[in-house]
């Protein structure tokens, strides 16, 4: 049985395995999180609309998953297909989580973004030996799950 931590930021809050820890980002707007091993990690991001973006949250959460779709299709040498996608939308919340695979590489990523605007959290989970895809979405299921909204942000 695996145990988690509770990680929370003034945004948002979710479960992490408690053998992962936060390591430097490459970028400077994420946090990033990484398994013991390092065959699995996870950026995370809140971005704050600008008070000029009227979008709505359905809206706000297809543009940022088109961008990372478009990141994913930009790696040279990588073939992603779309293994399963959740679109939920309730209220002003939208809620997107895109499962993709490049299976001949044995990299997973699943993209979950949350948008109430003005505010969004962009999750970026990645496990970079998927060599069982059942594996990893039973390992995975319960972090994209968590992921959430802080109570103050609903």
């Amino acid at each position: 049985m695996r145990t988690y931590n509770v990680v929370r930021t003034d945004t948002w809050i979710m479960a992490l395995p408690s053998d992962w820890v936060q390591k430097p980002a490459a970028d400077k707007v994420s946090v990033y999180f990484e398994a013991a091993d390092g065959t699995k990690g996870l950026y995370i991001s809140t971005w704050s609309l600008g008070d000029d973006d009227h979008r709505t949250a359905e809206e706000v959460v297809q543009s940022f998953k088109a961008n990372d779709w478009k990141a994913l299709q930009n790696m040279q040498g990588y073939e992603w297909k779309v293994v399963s996608e959740i679109n939920d939308v309730g209220g002003n919340v939208c809620v997107n989580v895109t499962d993709s695979l490049a299976a001949e590489h044995g990299y997973r990523t699943i993209g979950k973004v949350i948008a109430a605007p003005p505010l969004v959290v962009r999750a970026a989970f990645h496990d970079y030996a998927c060599g069982d895809y059942e594996v990893s979405r039973s390992y995975f299921a319960d972090m994209v799950s968590s992921l959430r909204f802080g109570r103050e942000h609903i």
